[in-house]
């Protein structure tokens, strides 16, 4: 696909160590539309390793600029997005993930931006912060704050994506768990106990052909996960099945 403000970023990844890490990047921008990634003193940079975690990614893979400096890959940017997990305490304007990627495509819509990414162990050194008109830290449990590199790259892709496509948060249209019922939802264990009786009263009365019974079966849990069971419709269901069973086990004694 083509998008203009997705063809004006650029990823840098600043002295990666590790190609399979090199190879998540790419495979996170070939996911959502970004195709173009430079990195800057690679400890390796194999192609071929990187390709064991991008498969199928060769056009992005054989596209990769290598630079000695942060410099000459920041030649032709605009604006620089640097990515950290710690706050400095000189004065920075600091965003989030959504944030970051709204201000990046506004920008890349006519100039070319960066978003650097720091090595594995330290992360972006401080000539590389200083370099960048923004920082960008991913809200985090702050007694294990540190991201792989492959997921951060991977979250602010996507979040990239989404802005630039403008692509919208869909809702089910029937409620998963009902906000009216007076009764709390059903655990998922007490809904399968609840399909594995429908399962046996159903075969009673010959309603599950065999050829046929999976896909019914399917369908069955379809209709009613849909609905968002509760506790006490569970227990309705438990009696008409029990009751099916009853009746079929009566009339044979007839």
């Amino acid at each position: 696909m083509e998008n203009t403000a997705l063809q004006n970023i650029t990823v840098v990844l600043v002295e990666p160590q590790d190609d399979i890490n090199i190879g998540n990047t790419v495979r996170a921008c070939k996911n959502f539309g970004v195709r173009n990634i430079r990195l800057v003193s690679p400890a390796s940079g194999d192609p071929r390793k990187i390709l064991i975690s991008a498969p199928k990614a060769e056009d992005v893979i054989d596209n990769i600029q290598r630079f000695d400096s942060l410099e000459e890959a920041l030649h032709d940017c605009t604006f620089i997005l640097g990515t950290t997990a710690r706050h400095r305490r000189n004065k920075r304007l600091y965003l989030e993930p959504r944030g970051a990627a709204s201000e990046l495509v506004e920008i890349a819509s006519e100039h070319r931006v960066a978003l650097l990414f720091g090595r594995e162990d330290f992360g972006l050194p401080n000539e590389a912060l200083d370099a960048c008109n923004a920082l960008v830290t991913v809200p985090t449990d702050p007694e294990y704050s540190s991201l792989n590199l492959g997921q951060a790259v991977l979250l602010m892709m996507w979040e990239t994506f989404r802005i630039a496509t403008d692509a919208p948060i869909t809702r089910p249209e029937a409620e998963l768990v009902r906000a009216d019922s007076e009764h709390p939802p059903a655990t998922h264990e007490a809904t399968e106990r609840m399909f594995e009786h429908a399962r046996a009263a159903l075969t009673e009365i010959d309603f599950l052909k065999e050829s046929s019974s999976e896909h019914m079966m399917s369908v069955f849990k379809e209709m009613l996960m849909r609905t968002g069971l509760d506790t006490r419709e569970v227990a309705i269901w438990h009696g008409i099945f029990s009751q099916i069973e009853w009746a079929v086990r009566h009339k044979e004694k007839e």
